[in-house]
């Protein structure tokens, strides 16, 4: 019954899980060298050095310079938040088990799926991850989870594809057929379901194991060396291709792992120079929180992903970075994450000092959307309010720093008494906002070079925004059908209020 959905799963794994046990390099078609993905692993303010995290202060006595103090501090506060990500093809999982009226993650490997020993398969590959919500979100590259991604989605398309045939049979032959009895249709929708079933090996009441699990291990209880293997099932919360990155989620309640579950905050991948210094941890070859030092060897390279895209902006470095980095954090001397550590030129296979890391920047942009969605979309499930949304994007970074000096210098010449421009330029609305309903909104436009200043929103429920970054986070506290007062404010300083009822947030 189960033949067509193993056969699925052994078609999809088989030729990629080859060349992953035979070690076949990837190369860099352009370079014509080897180009080696990384595959399997993973204080205190000192004197003249600028550290923001914290650490046990360390025995003068060690003779240990600046320098060499910050980095011992950088290892011991962030490495516990660096994971070994991995990926199994389960035996077990290769026979069709599923539910009709929906996919169910099996309970009957709990035991070791969510706190234990790998469970017995073919492994998909392996590399580095970091925790970056205490949620139990976590980043790592997609080439690391790419496989059991692909597998995964492999079966599900192939379930989705017999599901549609069903419903749109079913439906068709409603909307064709007129039957005086509403059984005629139940009956008829029961065989051809039955049918289904019979066709794709699935059985009523089945509970169903996607064909791969992908892992995380920690070193638990302030283990640096891998010695505690206790392994967390996760989930693939989404993907993005084009920069190479994949976010990961623990099934393992938050509430039990609050002792593991340490966030890294990001720093700014775009203000970096040449030159600067930088870590990378990861587990280079399966050895566990490995650190390697180096700098910034270039910025602004463009690498291709494995989308086949040009990732652009990426860092340069020459930190050691091995086989088993990839998806392991790129850190600066603040211990903050600049970079995902994404691929290396070699001919060798091993690091040869020409690593590349994905832009911080433009990973936290997309790692938080994604994490944003996902817990709205948990809230909604659980069938709770999740927060509010407006449908309105803000100018940020040097296009907001741009339009409030283009601004403040217009309000000088008109001879206005005006030293500083508050609030968040709008820069679009989205045709579903609450704000369509209110006449004489403006947005801040761009067209061949020429800036149209819109209106700002200055106030968001009484208290005032003075930038960008005000203005999200105090939306970040409002909850869907929340209905809240904004000042408006237009490029000729006037000033109103508008009232809207903010919405859901589109999944």
């Amino acid at each position: 019954m189960a033949l067509g959905r193993s056969l699925l799963s052994i078609v999809c794994i088989a030729l990629p899980a080859l060349a992953f046990n035979n070690n076949i390099p990837f190369r860099n078609l352009h370079r014509k060298v080897p180009l080696a993905p990384a595959y399997a692993v993973v204080g205190d303010n000192l004197e003249g050095v600028d550290v923001t995290v914290k650490a046990t202060e360390l025995d003068d006595s060690l003779g240990l310079s600046s320098e060499e103090k910050t980095v011992v501090n950088i290892h011991r506060v962030c490495s516990p938040s660096v994971v070994y990500v991995t990926s199994v093809l389960s035996s077990s999982s290769l026979v069709s088990t599923r539910t009709r009226r929906g996919r169910k993650k099996a309970e009957s490997n709990n035991s070791q799926k969510q706190k234990s020993k790998l469970p017995n398969g073919m492994s998909l590959g392996s590399g580095s991850g970091f925790v970056i919500d205490s949620e139990g979100y976590i980043v790592t590259n997609y080439h690391v989870v790419q496989r059991a991604y692909e597998s995964n989605q492999a079966v599900l398309q192939y379930e989705k594809f017999w599901d549609d045939l069903a419903k749109n049979t079913t439906k068709n032959i409603k909307d064709k057929l007129s039957f005086s009895s509403s059984n005629v249709v139940d009956n008829f929708e029961g065989v051809l379901n039955r049918t289904v079933n019979a066709i794709t090996g699935r059985e009523k009441n089945e509970t169903e194991v996607l064909p791969a699990g992908i892992f995380v291990r920690f070193g638990e209880n302030g283990d640096t060396d891998g010695s505690v293997t206790s392994y967390y099932s996760c989930e693939i919360v989404d993907v993005k291709k084009e920069l190479d990155i994949a976010v990961l989620k623990i099934m393992e309640s938050s509430d039990k792992m609050n002792n593991l579950l340490r966030p890294m905050e990001y720093g700014s991948s775009s203000n970096l120079v040449v030159g600067q210094s930088l870590l990378a941890i990861g587990n280079p070859f399966g050895l566990d929180r490995t650190i390697t030092s180096g700098l910034v060897s270039a910025t602004g390279r463009s690498v291709t992903g494995v989308a086949g895209n040009q990732i652009k902006n990426c860092i340069q470095t020459d930190c050691a970075i091995n086989p088993g980095n990839s998806g392991g954090p790129l850190l600066n001397l603040k211990g903050e994450v600049v970079g995902v550590n994404t691929m290396i030129i070699s001919a060798s296979g091993s690091s040869s000092g020409i690593g590349f890391a994905v832009p911080g920047d433009s990973v936290k942009e997309s790692a938080d959307k994604i994490i944003e969605l996902d817990k709205q979309r948990r809230l909604r499930n659980a069938k709770r309010k999740g927060r509010g949304w407006l449908g309105a994007a803000v100018a940020t970074s040097s296009l907001e720093e741009s339009l409030r000096k283009r601004l403040l210098s217009s309000s000088l010449e008109q001879n206005k008494n005006s030293d500083e421009v508050v609030g968040a330029f709008i820069t679009s609305i989205d045709t579903k906002s609450p704000l369509m309903s209110q006449e004489g909104v403006s947005t801040t436009s761009i067209t061949n070079g020429n800036v149209q200043i819109g209106d700002r929103i200055v106030s968001v429920g009484g208290s005032e925004i003075e930038n960008a970054e005000a203005f999200v986070t105090e939306m970040k506290g409002r909850v869907e059908g929340e209905n809240l007062s904004l000042t408006i404010e237009n490029v000729g300083g006037e000033r109103r209020v508008i009232y809207v009822t903010l919405g859901q947030i589109p999944l």
